[in-house]
């Protein structure tokens, strides 16, 4: 039915727009976030949650110690290179300096150590649920590659979906020209 494979046809294509939109947005996000001064950071456990998925993406605006207060989710750069999004339960004021006490929100109790406020990244402002899922499958080629491949073949699925319509609709005569003879 040339309605049925119209309407696939149309499916199809704003399938595959809203893919190129949503890929798009999503380069100029990830791309843009670092020159306006913010990090980047996948949630890679559960810590968080509810209020920060596992596999969100958050965003991390650089703040200055002297301005963190509890109850704000902070990202700190531990001594060993790990990285950490907790929410402040208290900030510490030492003769060494400013620590903080943090506690991941699933967390029952707060971490084991107080953290030298200079181990801040920054404040977690916003955060992308399952974004950061995303981000790392798209930073692998072979999920580069996928994502590339399933555009091909959408757009393949387009083109021959527009030939069957053609070839289904009917056949128009060409207009006859009358003349005066």
């Amino acid at each position: 039915d040339l309605t049925l494979i119209r309407l696939a046809r149309r499916a199809v294509g704003l399938i595959r727009i809203a893919l190129l939109v949503v890929l798009v947005v999503f380069t100029l996000f990830t791309h843009l976030a670092p020159l306006s001064g913010r990090e980047l950071f996948i949630i890679g456990g559960g810590s968080m949650e509810p209020s920060i998925p596992l596999g969100s993406l958050v965003v991390v605006s650089r703040i200055d110690p002297m301005m963190i207060a509890a109850g704000d989710v902070v990202t700190i750069r531990a001594d060993n290179g790990v990285v950490i999004t907790h929410r402040v339960l208290r900030v510490v004021d030492r003769p060494e300096g400013r620590f903080v006490e943090l506690k991941g929100d699933a967390n029952q109790s707060s971490d084991a150590s107080l953290v030298p406020a200079r181990a801040i990244v920054g404040a977690a402002d916003h955060f992308v649920p399952f974004a950061g899922f995303a981000q790392e499958y798209l930073a692998t080629l072979p999920g580069l590659l996928s994502v590339v491949g399933f555009l091909g073949a959408l757009s393949v699925i387009c083109m021959l979906l527009e030939m069957v319509e053609r070839s289904v609709r009917p056949n128009r005569s060409p207009a006859v020209e009358l003349t005066g003879t």
